[in-house]
């Protein structure tokens, strides 16, 4: 079975309605009781969403909504040096990407994860990562 890491902005499109088609993506995937999760990292990123809004409380709620059919997983000293190795690579091509997104695709990359983003144009720099994009 294929296991799915939710990137941020997966659950930015679910928390604000932007894109019908990740919604009906992600029913899907939670009714068939597919392996879904998310990198600590991605954690990080909707918790400063939620602390930077104008109701953290509220937008807490929402998040939780989406959040509890995800398990979060924390990075490895492995999953560090992958993303490392990326870090290089994209360097020496001369096309770099933000230091959260190579953690995500780091982790993603060394435990066989296939990551569902909308951000394929950075994420399809990495050799052999696997991706989905639900709003494709």
């Amino acid at each position: 079975m294929v296991t799915l890491a939710l990137d941020t902005n997966v659950f930015v499109d679910l928390t604000q309605g932007r894109r019908p088609k990740v919604r009906e993506r992600y029913i899907e995937a939670v009714l068939a009781a597919e392996v879904m999760l998310a990198s600590v990292i991605v954690h990080h990123e909707l918790q400063f969403g939620v602390f930077a809004s104008r109701d953290p409380q509220a937008a807490a709620r929402h998040l939780a909504d989406f959040v509890r059919d995800v398990v979060i997983e924390p990075l490895s000293r492995e999953d560090v040096e992958v993303a490392a190795r990326i870090r290089e690579a994209l360097k020496r091509a001369g096309t770099p990407i933000g230091p959260y997104d190579l953690l995500i695709a780091g982790q993603a990359l060394n435990r066989g994860w296939t990551l569902v983003t909308s951000n394929t144009r950075e994420f399809s720099r990495i050799q052999d990562l696997s991706l989905q994009d639900w709003s494709a």
